[in-house]
């Protein structure tokens, strides 16, 4: 592998970042201009579902047969939640700190496998979780900072991603990618159509770039993660995901006047430093196990 296949992984990576922060600007824009952000979250799924019809024309439907129709409809719920929820977050609080929120799923994903999928967690593990919820005291300061709806929003995103990772997990045992990824989103697609239509209003015709620019963000963001992952090792490139409190806070202050705090990006990086170094230690269990 040549230096430029070894670059390949973190470039996606890297720009799946710039394209979730844009995303968010995007959403927060558009609620600016009263467009709810549970329209855009439903918008989000169809067109990530119009994205993926190559893959529907590729597999056809005997394609997406599975034996965990349950799971799958589980899995598709929790997703919904999660971009409702984090969609709603954007729009409430700064994007800066919403997306600090986010780096928590990885934790709470550790402490859900250790309950539902059996799995050991060791002293470094234990340690990273442990510094987890330190940074999350940071980003919450108990007592100085008001909890709003919207950090409410960022942390059910957070832990709702971790349930949907531990559902992936699973699934990934007997379903492929490809199939998990389309019933997710099939499942997900009423989910964010009917909490929506409480929030329903047709935008102008001024605003419909923004909200085809959320949906393609949204379906390349993804791709790009993909990709990434498939081209490098989770512990390379997760110290990247960091890039994405940096773009989020780059917009949030040239175009909403939002000036995150110090103890933003101490409590963000006290988070992804420890989710890199739980996923540090999963490799290393791995190669071992093997």
């Amino acid at each position: 592998m040549d230096i430029n296949e070894n670059l390949k992984g973190p470039l996606f990576m890297l720009l799946s970042c710039l394209l979730f922060s844009t995303m968010g600007g995007l959403i927060r824009y558009l609620s600016v201009h009263d467009i709810h952000p549970f329209m855009t979250a439903f918008v989000r799924t169809l067109f990530a579902i119009i994205f993926l019809i190559p893959t529907f024309s590729k597999v056809g439907l005997r394609g997406l047969r599975t034996e965990r129709l349950g799971l799958h409809f589980f899995r598709g719920m929790v997703s919904g939640i999660a971009v409702i929820a984090s969609f709603y977050a954007v729009t409430v609080i700064p994007l800066a700190i919403s997306t600090s929120y986010s780096f928590a799923a990885p934790i709470f994903a550790t402490i859900l496998a250790a309950i539902f999928l059996k799995e050991r967690i060791r002293l470094p593990r234990i340690s990273a979780v442990i510094a987890g919820f330190i940074g999350m005291l940071i980003l919450l300061r108990p007592g100085s900072i008001p909890f709003n709806s919207g950090v409410a929003a960022a942390l059910t995103g957070a832990f709702t991603v971790a349930i949907a990772i531990i559902c992936i997990r699973t699934l990934s045992q007997s379903d492929k990618p490809n199939v998990v990824a389309v019933w997710s989103l099939l499942f997900t697609l009423p989910l964010s159509f009917i909490v929506a239509l409480t929030q329903w209003s047709w935008p102008p015709v001024e605003l419909w770039w923004a909200i085809i620019a959320v949906g393609m963000c949204a379906a390349m963001a993804q791709y790009s993660i993909s990709k990434a992952f498939a081209q490098s090792e989770a512990t390379a490139i997760l110290p990247i995901d960091f890039t994405r409190l940096i773009f989020a806070a780059l917009i949030g202050y040239f175009f909403f006047d939002e000036t995150p705090d110090i103890y933003t990006f101490i409590g963000a990086s006290i988070i992804l430093g420890s989710a890199v170094y739980a996923a540090h230690r999963e490799a290393i269990n791995r190669k071992q196990d093997i």
